[in-house]
């Protein structure tokens, strides 16, 4: 059985000799300038095609989580460093992204006994488009049309994201993350992957066309919702030590007798 394609590597060649450009972050920044920077080598490492999308206010508030700077500090030093041809200047500029061709060159090494070769900056455009951070210009082709440098096929790599993307599929259907997270807000995980099991065995689950809506559905029937937050559940056989929730407790019980007669 074939090794599953690897688009990212566990270490980079990282020089001892301090350049112009690290010494002026230094006396800009203090050590959050140099560390910041390794940071976001390493951050480069780590995701698959070697880029780092920041279009999304969340993505920049991560980031800067890890690199421990406030937001308009790693938002100075990734400008700076654009500015000091480190990163990209046209993908940071429109898109928010980060592309380093000194660090692609620099890793070029772990590929040469890979199937698959390093994604390069024609074949991250093309990515890019396919994913829509991009907005292809009149003269662009589709990428199918396009003879791609690197071996890297932008289609793969878009069908390799969006499966990321997904927390559970099977036939036809499909359940997103998102569509998951939207789930668990209302009810328990147990039961979202319980719902789940059974529609997938349920024989006649190829006429549905929305697993989210069929799953909202089915739990909706038969199970009970997460209680929203203030919300008071009540037990009628346990009694609360808490005062406020007591008094709660006692008024409902009232009423649940009042009901009964």
């Amino acid at each position: 059985m074939a090794r599953p394609q690897r688009n990212n590597v566990d270490y980079f060649p990282f020089l001892c000799e301090e350049g112009e450009k690290m010494y002026y972050l230094e006396e800009t920044y203090g050590n959050d300038g140099f560390a910041t920077f390794v940071k976001l080598l390493r951050e480069l490492a780590k995701v698959d095609y070697h880029y780092l999308n920041l279009s999304k206010p969340s993505s920049m508030m991560f980031l800067s989580a890890k690199c421990k700077v406030s937001k308009e500090v790693l938002e100075a030093i990734i400008t700076d460093l654009v500015m000091l041809e480190k990163f990209d200047k046209v993908l940071w500029n429109e898109n928010k992204v980060i592309w380093c061709q000194d660090f692609i060159d620099s890793i070029q090494d772990a590929y040469t006994k890979r199937a698959n070769k390093c994604i390069d900056y024609n074949s991250l455009l093309l990515l890019l488009t396919s994913l829509g951070v991009r907005k292809p210009s009149k003269n662009t082709l589709k990428p199918s049309l396009l003879p791609l440098e690197g071996g890297v096929n932008p289609q793969s790599i878009v069908k390799d994201s969006k499966e990321k993307d997904i927390y559970r599929k099977f036939n036809h259907l499909s359940l997103s993350i998102d569509e998951f997270n939207k789930l668990e807000e209302k009810y328990n995980k147990e039961d979202i992957d319980s719902v789940l099991d059974s529609i997938e065995n349920y024989k006649l689950n190829k006429n549905y066309t929305s697993l989210y809506f069929t799953a909202n559905k089915w739990l909706k029937k038969d199970h009970k919702q997460k209680p929203q937050e203030g919300e008071y559940v009540f037990d009628m056989y346990t009694e609360p030590t808490d005062p406020k929730e007591r008094y709660l407790w006692m008024e409902e019980k009232k009423k649940q007798m009042l009901k009964s007669f």
